[in-house]
């Protein structure tokens, strides 16, 4: 079971979270904002099993609220999600879980509503919301949980407290992870590539390791426009990992960069031989142009331009640098 103690490095604010609830102290509304994986969803659970918690210790862990909370089985905890088959939270779904916490408790303590993916309810359902923040229910607690917390109404952060998440130093997700159960390596190149968010890291597959490999090596590889050509035809039609493509090249690209101004080296982060080989033969002048093109790339997709078209930018760029300098 996770505990506050885990998420120590995190932010400052959560030994005050840790008290406020072991007390019952806490106010009626929480925004948690951060990058994914960065933990505020389980600090939220925590919150939560401490606020509803019978044992002696707070959370013990083992008592039955505590038990329910962490099984998503609490009648007095409410996770608000999109219906299925939809991608946003509308009006009628909120409206259904706030008259659930403005009844009595089942077991007459807390009432906990989580939104995890705050930044998807609608206009309508958070205006819903920001009537209810006005009036809050007695004893019942919101946890507004986001990565886009630009996407919410002004009038409904000011009724919350902002709590920040921050991703973790390299070696502080490394350490996180190997007391998770992860070999040292592993550790290490997760870590690299989550950027220090443990619970992205966690998140990592092998087919995200592959692709990692198989991009950079196709990637830094193109020699002329023709390459070029060839790499596009090989991806252009995989539309469901375009952004997960770009998500690779901006991070090698980053890497590169960092690589170039004596920071860590390439090799151990997963990508192909082939980025190593272009970040010792590039000037870092035409590497941060490379970056440039990428930025434009992803601007390019976000405006629904076909990825096969943001791919080839990227290509023709790096064989344009490969006539200036071979590797």
């Amino acid at each position: 079971m996770p505990a506050f103690a885990d998420f120590a490095g995190q932010s400052a604010h959560i030994a005050r979270l840790a008290e406020e609830f072991s007390s019952g102290e806490f106010v009626h509304a929480y925004l948690f904002s951060g990058p994914k994986g960065t933990g505020k969803r389980s600090v939220a659970r925590l919150c939560a099993m401490t606020a509803l918690c019978r044992g002696g210790h707070k959370p013990c862990g083992v008592c039955g609220p505590c038990r329910r909370v962490l099984s998503d089985t609490h009648p007095d905890v409410h996770t608000v999600l999109p219906e299925k088959g939809k991608k946003t939270i509308g009006v009628d779904t909120l409206r259904g879980v706030i008259e659930e916490t403005a009844t009595r408790s089942f077991e007459d303590g807390a009432k906990v509503m989580l939104v995890p993916e705050a930044e998807r309810m609608t206009p309508a359902a958070q205006n819903c919301l920001l009537k209810t923040l006005e009036e809050p229910p007695e004893n019942t607690v919101f946890f507004l949980i986001t990565d886009q917390p630009g996407a919410l109404l002004a009038t409904i952060v000011s009724r919350c407290r902002v709590v920040r998440f921050h991703p973790l130093s390299q070696k502080e997700a490394e350490a996180r992870l190997i007391a998770l159960g992860l070999e040292p390596g592993d550790a290490a190149r997760r870590a690299r590539m989550a950027e220090g968010c443990v619970g992205q890291a966690l998140a990592i597959d092998e087919a995200q390791l592959e692709l990692r490999r198989a991009l950079t090596r196709d990637v830094f590889s193109v020699r002329s426009p023709r390459d070029a050509l060839a790499v596009v035809s090989r991806y252009k039609d995989d539309k469901e990992r375009a952004e997960a493509a770009l998500d690779v090249l901006e991070c090698a690209v980053r890497d590169i960069l960092l690589a170039q101004a004596g920071g860590e080296p390439l090799s151990g982060a997963g990508y192909d031989v082939q980025a190593e080989a272009y970040a010792r033969a590039v000037p870092q002048s035409e590497a941060l142009a490379l970056a440039q093109t990428v930025t434009r790339a992803r601007r390019m997709l976000g405006s629904n331009v076909a990825f096969a078209s943001a791919l080839e930018m990227i290509l023709l760029k790096i064989a344009e640098e490969y006539t200036q300098w071979r590797w």
